[in-house]
């Protein structure tokens, strides 16, 4: 996430009106203080604040988290090209793109455990 997209996401929760912010931050103090009980069934978005006052910022909510998840699944690719096709080290790849270093380490580590679990995936797989 880039620092525009805490800035719009903080810009959009401010126009909320005060009062649902304070009931959705009450809300989240209790939950916090006494535990959730399975019984208990949380308000929803809608149930604090009006449908129209959140509706942009539900929409920038979508954007970011396709955003996150499109960004992610593209260094996933590119750390499954560098190592297995390209055949280069972690330290390389962490040199090349040092910005996302800890998703490039994580997505190592879950490509070796893969790996481990299913040795001949890879090669049955480069064969065709």
């Amino acid at each position: 996430m880039r620092p525009a997209d805490v800035v719009a996401f903080m810009w959009e929760y401010m126009k909320v009106p005060e009062d649902s912010r304070e009931k959705v931050k009450n809300l989240l103090k209790d939950a916090n203080e006494n535990g959730v009980k399975i019984s208990h069934q949380a308000p929803t978005l809608y149930d604090v604040v009006p449908k129209e006052k959140i509706a942009e910022f539900e929409e920038l909510m979508r954007k970011t988290i396709a955003d996150i998840v499109s960004e992610a699944s593209s260094v996933a690719c590119w750390v499954y090209v560098q190592k297995y096709v390209k055949h280069k080290t972690l330290n390389e790849m962490l040199q090349e793109l040092p910005d996302v270093s800890q998703f490039i380490l994580a997505m190592d580590t879950w490509f070796e455990k893969l790996m481990e679990k299913y040795p001949d995936w890879y090669y049955q797989k480069s064969k065709h």
